[in-house]
């Protein structure tokens, strides 16, 4: 038995603690053409344009990101960073990022991405991390449509699938030549939450098992958690319960480790690995707020229109956290998370997240998860 390769996952996860910044995630516009009814971020919504970050502020970004110590920025899908609106500001990102030696995780639902723009990503330091839900076609479409809202998609999934052959072709799974170019065991991710709708009537519990043979066979990076009640996640009806998750979790373990040699321990973040961003990493909306990570909404650290980066890093909030300061059942009760094996999750397991309370408590409040061990 293998323990599972630390370059088989994003490229921000699993760092050292050294109390530096090391990776960010830097939102683009929120376009996008999908309707899917859990997206975090609530992509396709009304912009306020007035208030959207310039491209002289991106770059800015990019300029302090890098002084800090930055060298892994990720572009989350709050909006689709390849589709018309907002492909020209996502490509002079990358290639800033190149010009600094950042290496960048691109979140995308792939469909635009042609045999031309894939020979350029190629070439410069990305991995892409395209939308998989399932890989059956239509069962694709409906995950990325909204019936209560009355937008159905069709046609999406042939065409993500048809990227993922033409990603390959074109090497982005390749280890050896991700090796001989990035340093990386792959650059291409299929990137799904384990969803279950109260009705039964959607749900991949089956298609996860699928997903993650498919990658593992191929070579592509299984990013799988669970989703994110934030957004249009907080009333989608397909987040699964504790129990679904846990037993879906234990069945992926067992035959990860069976049939492909890749050991790792249960956690109710990442399949496969711990999220470790609470100690190197900042969020940066469209906007120019700054929080802690994806999950931390309401905890805003500052405004890149006013503050730095830095300010935001030294802030007394981040500090609270960095130092792992946890209450709750997570931080006092759970032996997972004094062993380090686990590090709650601000966006899942902790309440009254925001500014007065976290200020005012001097510790995050916690409410422990389904993988809990007692001290």
């Amino acid at each position: 038995m293998k323990n599972i390769s630390t370059k088989s996952v994003q490229h921000g996860l699993e760092r050292k603690n050294n109390g530096k910044l090391q990776t960010m995630w830097l939102e683009i516009p929120g376009y996008c053409n999908l309707f899917c009814s859990y997206c975090y971020a609530c992509g396709g919504s009304v912009l306020k344009k007035e208030n959207l970050l310039s491209w002289q502020q991106y770059e800015s970004i990019l300029n302090q990101a890098k002084q800090l110590g930055v060298d892994s920025i990720g572009i989350p899908g709050a909006g689709e960073p390849l589709l018309g609106k907002n492909l020209e500001l996502t490509m002079k990102i990358i290639r800033r990022c190149e010009e600094l030696g950042i290496y960048v995780t691109l979140f995308t639902t792939g469909e635009f991405i042609t045999e031309q723009l894939a020979e350029q990503l190629y070439e410069l330091p990305v991995e892409i991390m395209l939308k998989g839900n399932t890989l059956d076609t239509e069962k694709q479409d409906k995950f990325i449509s909204d019936p209560a809202r009355g937008l159905i998609r069709k046609g999406y999934g042939a065409k993500r699938n048809a990227t993922i052959q033409l990603l390959m072709r074109n090497g982005f799974n390749n280890e050896a030549q991700c090796m001989e170019k990035f340093g990386r065991k792959s650059r291409m991710a299929l990137v799904t939450s384990i969803m279950l709708g109260e009705d039964g009537t959607l749900d991949n519990l089956n298609d996860v098992v699928e997903i993650l043979r498919y990658c593992r066979i191929n070579n592509i990076i299984f990013d799988c958690d669970s989703l994110l009640e934030r957004g249009r996640g907080t009333s989608c009806q397909l987040c699964a319960s504790d129990q679904v998750l846990k037993n879906k979790l234990l069945e992926l373990q067992e035959i990860d480790a069976k049939e492909f040699g890749n050991v790792w321990e249960l956690s109710q973040s990442y399949v496969g690995t711990v999220c470790d961003r609470y100690m190197h990493h900042l969020y940066v909306s469209q906007y120019g707020e700054v929080r802690p990570c994806i999950g931390a909404m309401d905890l805003i650290l500052g405004n890149m229109h006013s503050v730095s980066l830095e300010a935001a890093w030294n802030s007394s909030e981040m500090q609270i956290i960095r130092a792992r300061k946890f209450s709750g059942k997570c931080g006092e009760r759970c032996d997972n998370f004094a062993k380090g094996k686990c590090n709650s999750c601000l966006g899942r397991r902790a309440v009254n997240l925001d500014n007065e309370h976290l200020l005012e408590q001097g510790y995050v409040n916690t409410v422990g998860c389904w993988n809990c061990r007692k001290k």
